[in-house]
């Protein structure tokens, strides 16, 4: 599994023809954003929906928490999102549909 600078690992998973999943694990933050946006923009390319994996991630800082809640308005699915973290991305996902 590969391991990028900031810890978190990222794994993708070709579901079926038309989806991938791309499961996180570790602690996700700023530093590890760019390569997890390549990932889903590259699955994008490939005209495949696209599913985000939560179920081991360990830490959010702020920025992460924003990039999901702009993914979701993207029509990128969350899975497996810790109960703690919903909250949160409810009331991202509002502030930014208000701004």
């Amino acid at each position: 599994m590969p391991q990028n600078g900031s810890g978190m690992r990222i794994t993708v998973k070709v579901e079926d023809p038309e989806s991938v999943v791309v499961a996180l694990s570790g602690p996700l933050n700023g530093p590890g954003l760019g390569e997890l946006r390549r990932e889903i923009e590259r699955a994008q390319r490939m005209r495949k929906r696209v599913t985000i994996d939560l179920g081991e991630v360990t830490l959010l800082d702020r920025y992460s928490l924003t990039f999901l809640a702009a993914q979701t308005r993207e029509e990128i699915a969350l899975l497996n999102c810790p109960k703690y973290i919903e909250p949160w991305l409810t009331k991202e996902t509002a502030r930014a549909g208000t701004a």
